[in-house]
């Protein structure tokens, strides 16, 4: 067999140094991963910095909290950075640092290039996919789109006393979803790493009952969404120095680049169908290409 791994590293740099020329950069940039210090990631961000470093770039990683925005050039100490390579989230950069942080005031006067903007965040909220969903929003769309929509994005609405439809039928959404629990799942519309995430079907009546009403008090929008299967297959394990073969469920997500091509995936494995390495419910484990030779 020729087994061959799925490398993103190259992809990312090119995307990085084709969104600084289309910003305006001209000379080669000084690259910026920013990040909080503390987060379990580091290592990976280590391996990028060591791939840009040797294909001819200056990098480095840098904590928000770190910078200064001084006379047009924002500065890690005595490292004028060019290009953010934003891992930190959006969310909590504000949270933390405020709408008026060196990067922030950067950003906004056009003096550093941020790989992905600001504007990213609409995609990151899951009520992106209610406004796909949602029947009200269908003369937004074409009949090509309808049907990719169809089938590809499940089910979804913001949590909210309506009437709706569900597939071809008319649904009053609240008692709709008092009764189908088992078949739906709840999320926070802007949060991560599983939180707030109450799954239907592994719920009991009134607790889903109870989350329903959380949502619907929340200041802040709830999504409710149509349960999609997981697929399972066997995977080998090392568990006390012996190889196991356990079930695992399986979720492989591409990563896109220029909005036209994927270049690689992210791949969790879990006996959990919450499927989130942050909330202990999974491992992100390599992926490899298997042919025959």
């Amino acid at each position: 067999y020729v087994v061959r791994p799925l490398p993103t590293r190259h992809s990312v740099m090119h995307v990085l140094l084709d969104a600084y020329r289309e910003w305006g950069g001209t000379d080669k940039p000084n690259i910026a991963i920013l990040d909080w210090r503390e987060v379990p990631t580091r290592s990976e961000f280590e391996l990028f910095m060591q791939y840009f470093e040797s294909q001819g770039l200056t990098c480095k990683i840098v904590d928000p909290r770190e910078v200064t925005y001084e006379n047009g050039r924002l500065m890690h100490n005595d490292f004028h950075i060019n290009v953010i390579y934003k891992r930190v989230l959006i969310t909590e950069l504000i949270e933390r640092t405020g709408l008026n942080s060196p990067v922030v005031q950067a950003v906004r006067d056009h003096a550093v290039c941020m790989v992905n903007p600001f504007q990213c965040k609409l995609l990151y909220k899951k009520a992106s996919l209610a406004v796909l969903s949602d029947e009200s929003n269908a003369d937004m769309f074409d009949e090509e789109e309808l049907s990719i929509i169809k089938n590809h994005i499940p089910w979804t609405r913001v949590v909210e006393e309506r009437h709706t439809t569900y597939g071809d039928l008319p649904v009053d959404l609240i008692p709709f979803m008092h009764k189908y629990r088992e078949q739906l799942v709840l999320k926070p519309n802007d949060d991560y790493g599983g939180r707030g995430i109450v799954l239907g079907w592994q719920t009991n009546t009134s607790g889903w009952e109870k989350a329903v009403q959380e949502a619907l008090a929340s200041d802040s929008p709830y999504i409710v969404q149509e349960r999609v299967g997981i697929p399972e297959e066997p995977y080998p394990s090392l568990v006390d120095g012996r190889l196991q073969i356990y079930e695992r469920m399986l979720d492989t997500a591409p990563f896109i680049f220029y909005g036209d091509y994927v270049d690689g995936c992210l791949t969790r494995l879990s006996t959990d169908p919450l499927l989130n390495v942050s909330a202990g419910g999974g491992s992100t484990v390599p992926t490899f290409v298997v042919e025959k030779r």
